[in-house]
């Protein structure tokens, strides 16, 4: 097998692998690779080897490498490849491929695929689809649910357990998001998601009403939220998360369920660090459900989500992008504006090709009207040189006339006194 250094290579042709070329793929391994089709493509060498290089995020190394080398070991038998992996001190992110057959590459290849389709699903999620709540009488209502359930004085109850009024909000997804790429994938599909919204009434009516528990036993509780009831936001949620699904972003058990469970996080035992040291991972929740469980925190409308990151910033979450959509008025209104600025353009249209056209009749009757006055100007001006001509030829005539009489009287007279 011929030296795959970082060397270049001639190419003698390039070939596109196909899924098919290595017996089949699961959907779990098409997704892993997070790559276009076209960016995955074999060469063959000029000694008559085969190569492929993947470009793979640097996240996913350590696991195929594996523990002294076994995992990679175990993929170059398995296949008859050879696999070159940088090491950790090497800033490439180039795994290379090499073997005598073409399938034999396409086999390490779904080999590859399916380890890092195992270790997407492991990693921690980075970012999350949101709807804010943290305005208006949503918030002025948490904050009075709050106040009423620290005013009771419960055990174990205290405000560090409470979600930071200026964050809440819904989730209609997570997502894990290894790096600057990844993110702009992810803004690329949730402006996809835009058509979802087409057969949707927009903005989102969402109403909060009623407090439950994620688990099952409410003496010990970790999530405490507030039920969510918006049948539309529901489909696009739902269809969102169908969409990413497929595009290999997804994190955990965002993988594998079929609809969004919409809440608004109210109490959680994760924001309490020194309760969880102390006590146990849970709280008593029997008490709050008994007292405040129809509780209403009224109702909000929905006119963007944002791509966000798990991380603080100015108060909510690091906001990467947004989806913005107008409401079914500003649609209405819009087309109305639309179809009257189409109808008020047809007719200035109109109105200023009637104008032209009279302008270009005034315009054409006064070139004729022009040229009609400058041929009478001009026959005038003839016939008066024709005139003035005749006049001088005339005077002229007259001259010679009188000058020959006059030549002849004094003709006349030398002739006499010569006589005489």
């Amino acid at each position: 097998m011929g030296d795959f250094s970082m060397q270049s290579m001639s190419l003698k042709r390039r070939l596109n692998v196909e899924p098919e070329d290595a017996g089949g793929d699961t959907k779990r391994e098409k997704l892993a690779s997070i790559q276009k089709p076209d960016e995955d493509s074999i060469e063959e060498t000029p000694d008559g080897d085969y190569k492929l290089v993947l470009h793979l995020d640097r996240t996913f190394f350590g696991g195929l490498v594996g523990p002294r080398g076994r995992t990679k070991r175990y993929m170059e038998t398995l296949t008859d490849t050879e696999i070159c992996i940088p090491q950790k001190k090497q800033k490439s992110n180039e795994v290379v491929i090499m073997a005598k057959k073409q399938v034999q590459v396409c086999l390490a290849l779904r080999e590859v695929r399916k380890r890092i389709a195992i270790m997407r699903r492991k990693l921690s999620p980075t970012h999350f689809l949101a709807v804010a709540l943290n305005t208006g009488e949503v918030l002025e209502r948490f904050l009075e649910l709050k106040k009423n359930i620290l005013e009771a004085k419960l055990p174990g109850i205290d405000k560090e357990l409470f979600v930071q009024e200026s964050t809440i909000h819904l989730t209609l997804g997570i997502y894990a998001l290894i790096n600057e790429k990844e993110r702009q994938m992810a803004l690329k599909e949730l402006e996809v998601c835009r058509s979802f919204l087409t057969n949707l009434k927009t903005p989102f009516d969402i109403k909060v009403k009623g407090l439950a528990i994620m688990n099952d036993n409410p003496n010990f509780t970790r999530i405490l939220f507030a039920k969510i009831e918006s049948p539309e936001l529901q489909k696009f949620a739902d269809q969102c998360l169908a969409h990413f699904q497929t595009t290999g972003l997804c994190a955990r058990d965002n993988n594998d369920i079929k609809s969004i469970k919409l809440h608004m996080t109210v109490m959680n035992i994760r924001y309490h660090t020194e309760f969880m040291m102390k006590h146990s991972k849970s709280f008593d929740a029997r008490e709050i459900l008994k007292r405040f469980g129809d509780f209403d925190f009224g109702s909000a409308q929905c006119n963007v989500v944002h791509l966000c990151a798990m991380q603080y910033e100015n108060g909510f979450y690091r906001i990467d992008g947004s989806l913005k959509f107008e409401n079914e008025e500003s649609k209405t209104l819009e087309t109305s504006l639309t179809l009257q600025d189409s109808k008020t353009s047809e007719e200035s249209k109109t109105s200023e090709e009637l104008k032209t056209s009279k302008q270009s009749k005034a315009s054409e009757e006064s070139k004729v009207s022009k040229e009609s006055k400058n041929s009478k100007e001009s026959k005038a001006s003839k016939g008066s040189k024709t005139k003035e001509s005749k006049a001088s030829e005339e005077s002229k005539n007259s001259q010679k006339s009188k000058t020959s009489k006059g030549s002849k009287t004094e003709e006349s007279k030398a002739s006499k006194k010569s006589k005489n």
